[in-house]
């Protein structure tokens, strides 16, 4: 890890004791509040990966997968928030300077999208824009029925008889669309999903870090039979061999150089990853896991929900598929 990484680690570790930590279950049941949004542009979050003479912090891939990683290992939600606004709503965006001065500066809170499977979700029509991830924004970013990508102009309606599954805290809204401009068409947002692929890792994994830290910290103070879950050998070698994974996955992802192939293939394994280790820390917590107080609940369904949201297995796995074969392949 370079000098710029191992630096923006320590930071947003300090940032996350002080904003997330005592907030996350907050952050989980009322969404990520004001005061959180404002101290994650005060602190540069946004932005950071855009150059300075655009307003951003200039950072490398590295260091803002290091950003990504620690954000999610404690608020899945806020990673995804800074996540969603620098790799897709900012790059999409490029044409319209004034937004992203509005976006940097807290003018408003962020410009809302909806990323699916297959890029981002298409409305009912092109009128209404249902399940859009956030709730107090003015504009929102989708695919219309011809299957180019709009920034729509409108009023959003927080959706009050829908919960999500996952990343609870950005919330869900109705946007009601009153004009709309085509930014391009839906290859640019294949695109810029595909060379997001190390911070999409990077969420996977922090993800899958903050799940197994709580089931660490609980086997070793939860007993039974007088004796901590630690101490038997089901649980102690299993969450091990995690761990071991777990580090494997890191040392890839925390490497001063990493070459495309590779990003993909670490986008992979850390997307079914996430979804055994977060598995099996619920398992380990018992009944008390499935509390939202204990912290570890919301792991598995931010994992399962981020596998639905911004992971396309089938798209990417192709696209690996035919980079390892040099020659179209896995389309039958």
């Amino acid at each position: 890890m370079n000098e710029q990484a191992a630096l923006m680690r320590d930071s947003v570790k300090e940032f996350a004791k002080q904003y997330l930590v005592d907030k996350a279950t907050t952050i989980e049941r009322e969404g990520i509040g004001k005061d959180t949004l404002a101290a994650i542009l005060n602190q540069g979050f946004i932005g950071s990966n855009l150059p300075e003479s655009k307003g951003g912090a200039g950072l490398d891939k590295l260091s803002h997968s290091v950003l990504i990683f620690e954000l999610a290992r404690v608020s899945p939600s806020v990673a995804m928030h800074v996540l969603l606004q620098n790799d897709l709503v900012l790059p999409l965006l490029e044409s319209k300077p004034e937004l992203i001065k509005g976006i940097l500066s807290g003018e408003f809170p962020g410009v809302y999208i909806n990323p699916m499977m297959d890029g981002f979700i298409k409305p009912e029509n092109d009128h209404l824009l249902k399940g859009v991830i956030g709730s107090s924004s003015k504009y929102a970013i989708a695919i219309h029925s011809d299957g180019k990508v709009y920034l729509d102009y409108g009023k959003s309606e927080i959706d009050n008889d829908s919960k999500p599954l996952g990343m609870r805290g950005l919330g869900t809204c109705n946007f009601n669309v009153e004009k709309s401009e085509v930014l391009g068409e839906k290859d640019l947002a294949d695109h810029l999903l595909l060379v997001s692929s190390l911070d999409i890792a990077s969420i996977f994994l922090g993800i899958s870090q903050g799940a197994l830290d709580l089931a660490m910290e609980y086997t070793k103070v939860r007993k039974t039979f007088e004796h901590p879950l630690k101490d038997y050998e089901p649980v102690s070698f299993r969450l091990s061999e995690l761990m071991s994974e777990l580090e494997i996955m890191k040392s890839a992802l925390f490497s001063d150089s990493i070459e495309e192939i590779m990003m993909l293939m670490l986008k992979n394994q850390a997307a079914s990853f996430s979804r055994k280790v977060t598995r099996y820390a619920l398992q380990f917590h018992g009944g008390y896991g499935y509390l939202e107080d204990f912290g570890v609940e919301k792991f598995y369904r931010d994992s399962v929900a981020l596998n639905a949201m911004i992971y396309r297995p089938t798209v990417d796995k192709r696209f690996l598929a035919t980079k390892l074969y040099s020659d179209k392949s896995g389309f039958l």
